[in-house]
C-alpha cells in the first residue's frame, strides 16, 4: 500500500451524492455505496478531463450507481477549480439522491501516475474501479455495459475497447500495428475471457476493487520515472491478476474513443515513447526478480551478463538490421519500427547501466537485505514482507556488498535497509563476525539503515562462556542498529543499557495456527510413538532450544509430578538434543533409568504433527536468566491447543493468556513442579476470537503490515 500523503480535496456541496440522504421509515440515514468509482488522472489538460466528465454526465448508467473521482497531478492550469465550476453548474441546491452527481477532485502533488491512481483508489468507494484516460472520450452506455458484462460473467477485471479519434489527419506511414502506441484496443469482436498472452488497453479497463487490494496496488516507480508509459503498469497488473488465479474478461460494448493529437503523429513521438517503455521495463523487471528472489541477491556478473546482452541487440539494430533496410530501401514504417527497437533497447541499456551503479528509490516498496541464520528460517516471515511491496532480499549470515553498494544513500535519502534475525544464531567463527561488522560499517557510513529482530535464543539461556561470543556479537549489532524489535512487555528487564533501550520496539508475536500440518489424533501418534497404553499426562519439550543444565532441572522435576501418579504415570517427550552438548550422558541416563522419559534426539521436521498430537502441553524450562526464552515456541503450542508452563521471565510475561498458560516462579524447582501438576486441571480450547489471533495468514500479514510502516518510517518515506 502506498504512504498515506496530504492530499487537497475539494467537494462541493451541490455535486456530492454521498452528502444528499434517504430516510428508512425509522427516520434513520441509509446509502448504498456506488457500484463504480471512476478514476480520471489529469496533469494540465483542463479543457480535455472538462470533455471526459461531459461524457460521463450522459451516461445512461443511474447517478447513484457511480462516482467519478477526479486526480489532479499538481496541475497548475486550474484544473481544480475549473472542474468545481463545471460539477456545479446549473445544478439546483436541493434535487432528490437519484439526479445528485458525486464527484470529487483531489490533488495529489507526487507526479506520476501511479501516484494519482494509487490516490484515487485511497478514496475510492465504489466496489469496482474503473480507469479512464483524460483524454479519452466514453460512450453514454459505457457503464451500463460494463455493469452487465460483471454481472453476466462474474468476472473479476474487465478491459473494454479502445477506438482512436483523430484530430489531424493520419500519416501515410502510420500502420495499423503502430496503433496500439496511439491507446487503440480492438483484439475481439465479441465478449469473451481475455486471451493468456494478451492485456488491457490502458485507456479503459476496471478492476473489483477488493481483488486489487489483494494482488497490490500500482507499483511507484522513482521520481525520474515519472513518465512510465501507461500499458507498461497495466501489463504488470495483469500479470499480477493471472498470477492469483483472477478471471480477466475483455467486453466491445464498454466502448471509449481515445483522442489522437497531431503532436503524437510525429515519428519522435513513438521512438521518445518506447525509449521511456524500455527504462520503465528494466525497472519493474528488477522489482520482479527481488520479489521472486528466494536466497541471495542478483549478482552484479548477472546484472552484467544481462547488460552486455542488451548492449549486443543494440548494436545489431543500430549497426546491421538499419543500415540494411535503408540499402535495401524498404519501406518508411519499417524503418520506423526498426527505430523504435532501437530507441526501446537503448533506454534499456541506459536503465541497466543505472542499476549497476545504484538501486532505483521506491518509495513504495522498501529494499530490504534480511540476514537469516540459515536458507529456510523464516520462510513465512518473508513471503509476507514481500506481499506488502517489500524488496525483500536474504542471504545466510552475511552481507552482500553489491547489494549494499547500489542501494547507498541517494541525494542524502536512504533508501536501503538490512534488518538482522536472530543474529546470535549466526553461525560464524570470529573473523567472518569481524567481516560482518566492517561491511555493516561500510553500509552505515553509506546511508543504509539498520533493523535487528531479538526472539531469544538457546545462547541466552546461560551466562557461561561457551556462548559468550554469539552473545557479545548479537549485542554489538543491537548497538548499531537504529531500531530493535522484540517479543516483551518487559523490554527494561532485557535491555539495561538506556541507549539500547530507547531503540526497541514491542510487537505481538504471530501465531502459526493453519501452517503446519495439523496435528496427529492423540491415540494415533501414541501408538507410532511408542507411549503406553492407558499413560498419563504427555509433556512436550523442545529440547534443542535448551541447555543440558535446563533439561536435566526439567526432568528431575519430572521425577517429582511423576510420584503424584503412580498409577497412571506421566509422559515425558524431550525433542532433540542440547545445544550445549552432543552425547548429553546425563540426560541418557536418567532417561535410561525411568521409561516414562522418551527422547527423540533427531527429530525430523516432518514429524512435527506427530510431536503436537502425541502431547497435551509444552514445558519450556528455564532457570532466572532475564533475556532466557523464545516466544516462538509457546506461540506454536498455543495454536494448536496445547497448554503451556513457561518461567515468570520478561519474555513470557504479560505475552501469553491466563486462560492456557500457567507462569512459575524460574529460580525454585519447586515452583516448576506445582506448574506441571496445575496445567494437568486445565481445560484450553480455541475459541474464534484466538483463531482470529493466532491464524498464520493474517496475524503474519498484520505483523509485516507494522513493519512495513516501521521501514517507512525509518527511511522516511
Amino acid at each position: 500500500m502506498p504512504i498515506e500523503r496530504h492530499a487537497m480535496t475539494i467537494q462541493p456541496q451541490t455535486s456530492i451524492a454521498n452528502q444528499e440522504h434517504t430516510h428508512t421509515q425509522g427516520g434513520e440515514d441509509q446509502q448504498a455505496n456506488p457500484r463504480f468509482s471512476v478514476i480520471l488522472c489529469t496533469y494540465n489538460r483542463r479543457n480535455l478531463v472538462l470533455s471526459m466528465l461531459a461524457s460521463l454526465r450522459r451516461q445512461t448508467l443511474a447517478y447513484e450507481q457511480f462516482e467519478v473521482i477526479v486526480i489532479d497531478n499538481g496541475s497548475t492550469d486550474g484544473t481544480v477549480s475549473t472542474v468545481y465550476s463545471y460539477v456545479n453548474a446549473g445544478q439546483p441546491r436541493k434535487r432528490r439522491l437519484e439526479q445528485a452527481w458525486n464527484v470529487q477532485c483531489l490533488v495529489e502533488p507526487y507526479r506520476g501516475l501511479t501516484h494519482a491512481r494509487n490516490r484515487g483508489l485511497q478514496a475510492a468507494q465504489g466496489d469496482i474501479a474503473v480507469f479512464l484516460d483524460d483524454d479519452a472520450l466514453a460512450d453514454p452506455f459505457y457503464l451500463e455495459h460494463l455493469l452487465n458484462a460483471y454481472e453476466e460473467t462474474g468476472a473479476d477485471a474487465i478491459g473494454g475497447c479502445v477506438e482512436l479519434r483523430w484530430e489531424a489527419p493520419r500519416p501515410y506511414w502510420l500502420t495499423d500495428s503502430l496503433l496500439g502506441m496511439l491507446g487503440y484496443f480492438v483484439p475481439l469482436s465479441s465478449r469473451a475471457p481475455l486471451p493468456e498472452g494478451l492485456n488491457f488497453g490502458s485507456s479503459n479497463f476496471s478492476v473489483k476493487l477488493a481483488v486489487l487490494r489483494k494482488v497490490g496496488l500500482f507499483p511507484t516507480l522513482p521520481a525520474h520515472s515519472a513518465l512510465t508509459p501507461a500499458e507498461l503498469q497495466v501489463t504488470d497488473l495483469c500479470r499480477r491478476l493471472r498470477q492469483h488465479g483472477y478471471r480477466l474478461w475483455y467486453e466491445p460494448r464498454a466502448l471509449v474513443h481515445h483522442r489522437v493529437h497531431a503532436a503524437r503523429l510525429q515519428q519522435a513521438f513513438f521512438c521518445a515513447r518506447a525509449y521511456r517503455y524500455g527504462r520503465a521495463e528494466v525497472v519493474l523487471e528488477y522489482m520482479r526478480s527481488i520479489e521472486e528472489q528466494v536466497e541471495a541477491p542478483r549478482s552484479t556478473l548477472q546484472m552484467l551478463s544481462a547488460l552486455l546482452r542488451e548492449c549486443y541487440e543494440l548494436a545489431h539494430i543500430a549497426l546491421v538490421h538499419r543500415p540494411l533496410l535503408f540499402l535495401a530501401s524498404k519501406p518508411t514504417d519499417e524503418r520506423l519500427l526498426a527505430a523504435i527497437a532501437q530507441a526501446r533497447c537503448w533506454g534499456r541499456v541506459l536503465q541497466q547501466m543505472k542499476l549497476l551503479e545504484h538501486a532505483p528509490v521506491l518509495t513504495s516498496h522498501p529494499a530490504v537485505l534480511l540476514v537469516l541464520s540459515e536458507p529456510k528460517e523464516a520462510s513465512l516471515f518473508v513471503r509476507k514482507l514481500r506481499e506488502q511491496n517489500i524488496l525483500c532480499v536474504t542471504c545466510v549470515a552475511s552481507l552482500s556488498l553489491a547489494w549494499i553498494w547500489r542501494h547507498r544513500a541517494y541525494e542524502g535519502q536512504s533508501i536501503g535497509i538490512i534488518h538482522f534475525y536472530r543474529p546470535g544464531a549466526y553461525n560464524l567463527n570470529h573473523w567472518q563476525r569481524q567481516l560482518l561488522c566492517f561491511l555493516l560499517s561500510l553500509a552505515q557510513k553509506l546511508g543504509l539503515r539498520v533493523v535487528t529482530t531479538d526472539a531469544g535464543g538457546w545462547w541466552q539461556n546461560d551466562r557461561s562462556l561457551r556462548f559468550f561470543s554469539r552473545r557479545a556479537f548479537e549485542r554489538k549489532l543491537e548497538a548499531c542498529s537504529d531500531i530493535i524489535l522484540t517479543y516483551t512487555r518487559q523490554p527494561e528487564r532485557i535491555y539495561p543499557d538506556k541507549k539500547i533501550l530507547s531503540h526497541v520496539r514491542c510487537l505481538p508475536h504471530p501465531g502459526f495456527l493453519g501452517h503446519y500440518p495439523q496435528p496427529v489424533a492423540r491415540e494415533e501418534a501414541h501408538k507410532q510413538l511408542g507411549l503406553p497404553q492407558g499413560n498419563g499426562f504427555v509433556y512436550l519439550c523442545f529440547a534443542d532450544l535448551h541447555t543440558e543444565r535446563e533439561l536435566v532441572h526439567l526432568i528431575e522435576a519430572f521425577f517429582d509430578v511423576g510420584m503424584h501418579y503412580p498409577d497412571r504415570l506421566p509422559q515425558l517427550l524431550l525433542i532433540g538434543a542440547p545445544r550445549d552438548k552432543e552425547l548429553p550422558l546425563s540426560i541418557t541416563k536418567r532417561a535410561a533409568i525411568n521409561p516414562a522419559i522418551h527422547l527423540f534426539m533427531q527429530p525430523e521436521k516432518q514429524d512435527l504433527p506427530l510431536y503436537l498430537g502425541a502431547a497435551q502441553a509444552v514445558v519450556i524450562p528455564h532457570f532466572a536468566q532475564s533475556s532466557a526464552g523464545v516466544l516462538e515456541t509457546a506461540m506454536l503450542a498455543l495454536s494448536h491447543e496445547l497448554s503451556v508452563i513457561v518461567p515468570d521471565l520478561p519474555r513470557f510475561h504479560g505475552m501469553l493468556p491466563p486462560h492456557a498458560s500457567i507462569l512459575y516462579d524460574a529460580t525454585s524447582r519447586k515452583a516448576l513442579v506445582q506448574a506441571m501438576l496445575k496445567v494437568q486441571k486445565l481445560k484450553y480450547n480455541l475459541t474464534e476470537k484466538g483463531i482470529a489471533a493466532l491464524e498464520a495468514e493474517s496475524s503474519w500479514r498484520k505483523y509485516a503490515l507494522r513493519l512495513q510502516k516501521i521501514y517507512k518510517q525509518l527511511l522516511k518515506y
